[in-house]
């Protein structure tokens, strides 16, 4: 039998080969999929003498992503391939609605809805599991209870200055619940929460609602070598307070325009691990440079969906860079980044 481990090389920009099988089994499903692009595999796999080593280079040839597939609740979106238009638009002052259209035509459809999503993309952080039933366990116990019939300090109107509050608030509680299961990381991280103050290297003005970032950057709004930049941010997050904002014309291209600065500032990022929270109605993504994917939306204030916000932000936390997105054949030396490349003299 031909062995399969989910942690596989990717074929291009995915996170790993069970990503790039997910995302083919969604463009199977679509019904609009050309079974051409799977005859030599099925036929490798079927023959009577089968050749491994054959059948893992069709394999491989069948979720390569020269064509993104369709995968579920598609934008209107038109599908064209990640371009240089917006990264060329060199003007002193970007207007949004100039750069939206661009960066629309840019992304193709960005699809929402996507079954094991938590699964693809953070199955590998250990214990996450396990720890999250844990915490979210000792959320709904105790004198002071953070989780009954929905987060208990959870602000009523969503209104985003309340839910940035309420982000900073929850967070070191959770992580405070954590701290005797999962073994403090390495590197930490901690929540990026100033919605009205522009981000460092954008072409224009732009500010970021919320995400995280390693916890060793220090921040001085006087100083502009202290302040946060695009090449700084791990995980983006939109915040909108109204559910219905959960739209590709809304709330779904927002998270995308940070998206686009992060690969801008960020030449080693792969893909890039992103959030949207349209009032209490959650979505986790996915975006690599030719467009993106989201998980089902889930209710944070009902109890699965609840579950589902822990282990979301326990894993933002305690992901390794490779995990987060960053190209492990990258090396960094101070400001310079370089690959290794061995000889075989």
């Amino acid at each position: 039998m031909l062995g399969f481990r989910p942690t596989l090389r990717s074929s291009g920009n995915g996170k790993n080969l069970f990503d790039d099988l997910l995302r083919l089994n969604s463009a199977v499903n679509s019904g609009e999929f050309d079974l051409d692009r799977i005859k030599l595999l099925v036929r490798a796999a079927i023959t009577d003498i089968p050749d491994d080593t054959v059948i893992w280079n069709h394999l491989y040839e069948a979720v390569t992503e020269s064509t993104p597939p369709p995968r579920p609740i598609p934008s209107s979106i038109q599908q064209t391939p990640l371009s240089q238009n917006t990264s060329g638009l060199v003007i002193s002052s970007e207007f949004r609605q100039d750069v939206d259209p661009i960066l629309k035509s840019e992304l193709g459809p960005l699809y929402a809805g996507l079954p094991n999503f938590h699964k693809v993309f953070f199955g590998d952080v250990s214990d996450l599991d396990r720890v999250s039933e844990t915490v979210f366990r000792r959320c709904t116990e105790g004198d002071h209870l953070l989780f009954t019939d929905g987060w208990t300090e959870w602000p009523a109107t969503a209104k985003e200055s309340d839910v940035v509050a309420w982000f900073g608030g929850i967070i070191p509680k959770l992580e405070a619940f954590a701290s005797d299961r999962i073994p403090t990381p390495t590197t930490r991280r901690k929540l990026l929460a100033q919605p009205r103050t522009p981000l460092i290297s954008s072409t224009g003005k732009r500010s970021m609602d919320i995400g995280f970032v390693n916890s060793d950057i220090i921040y001085n709004l006087d100083s502009e070598d202290s302040r946060y930049r695009w090449s700084y941010i791990l995980v983006a997050g939109e915040l909108k307070s109204n559910p219905k904002a959960d739209t590709a014309s809304i709330v779904w291209i927002d998270l995308a325009r940070y998206v686009r600065e992060i690969f801008g500032a960020q030449e080693d990022r792969r893909f890039v691990l992103g959030f949207t929270l349209c009032g209490s109605l959650m979505r986790v993504w996915e975006f690599d440079r030719l467009g993106g994917v989201a998980s089902e939306q889930f209710d944070i204030n009902k109890e699965d969906g609840g579950l589902r916000f822990v282990m979301t932000i326990l894993g933002f936390l305690r992901m390794n860079e490779e995990m987060l997105g960053f190209d492990p054949t990258i090396r960094a030396s101070g400001d310079e980044k370089y690959i290794d490349i061995e000889r075989n003299d």
